[in-house]
C-alpha cells in the first residue's frame, strides 16, 4: 500500500513537473496598456491641439483618442515599442487634410501584468514637421505609420515636410 502511494506521489510531481517544464515563458504573458492624449496638459508651455486619430503601441490598435481623454485599458506583448500615431491638428474629425504621421518620442516600455498609462503630450511626440523643441520623427517610425494607415496617403519620408498639414502651419 505505500509503495502504491509513494507510486502516486510520484506520478503526480513528475505530471507537475512537465506541466511547468514545458509552459513556454512568453504563453500568456500580457501587460495592459491606456493611452493618454495629454496635449492639453496645463503644466506645459505649450498645448497643441492634437486629436489623436488612431494609436497603435506593440501591434494593438488603440483607436480615437479626443484630447485630455484616454482609451481603453487593452491587453499587449510586454516589451519596449514607440507608440505610432496619426493626429489631427483642431479636427476631431480627423479629416485626412489636418492629419500627421507621429510616433511618440520615447520608446515605451511594459513588463507582464504591468498596468502603465502612456502619456502623449508636447515633450513626448515627433513628427514630420515639429515645431522648435521637437525632434523629428526617424524615417523607420514614419515608414511604420505609413504601413498601419494607407488610407492617409501621406508622403514618402523624403517628402515628409510637403503633407499638406505640414504646409498648412
Amino acid at each position: 500500500m505505500n509503495r502504491s502511494l509513494v507510486l502516486c506521489a510520484f506520478v503526480l510531481i513528475c505530471g507537475l513537473f512537465l506541466v511547468v517544464a514545458c509552459d513556454d515563458d512568453n504563453d500568456g504573458d500580457v501587460a495592459y496598456v491606456i493611452i493618454h492624449n495629454d496635449f492639453d496638459n496645463e503644466e506645459m508651455e505649450y498645448q497643441p491641439p492634437w486629436t489623436i486619430c488612431h494609436a497603435n503601441y506593440r501591434g494593438v490598435e488603440f483607436g480615437h483618442i479626443d484630447i485630455s481623454l484616454q482609451s481603453a485599458e487593452l491587453e499587449v506583448e510586454p516589451g519596449l515599442d514607440n507608440v505610432l500615431m496619426v493626429v489631427a491638428w483642431q479636427d476631431p474629425e480627423c479629416n485626412p487634410e489636418n492629419c500627421l504621421p507621429v510616433a511618440s518620442r520615447n520608446e515605451e516600455e511594459v513588463v507582464t501584468e504591468q498596468h502603465r498609462t502612456i502619456a502623449i503630450n508636447m515633450p513626448n511626440h515627433q513628427g514630420p514637421c515639429p515645431p522648435e523643441g521637437v525632434q523629428p520623427i526617424p524615417e523607420e517610425l514614419y515608414n511604420r505609420v505609413l504601413e498601419l494607415y494607407p488610407e492617409y496617403d501621406f508622403k514618402p519620408y523624403s517628402e515628409r515636410t510637403e503633407n499638406t498639414q505640414c504646409l498648412d502651419e
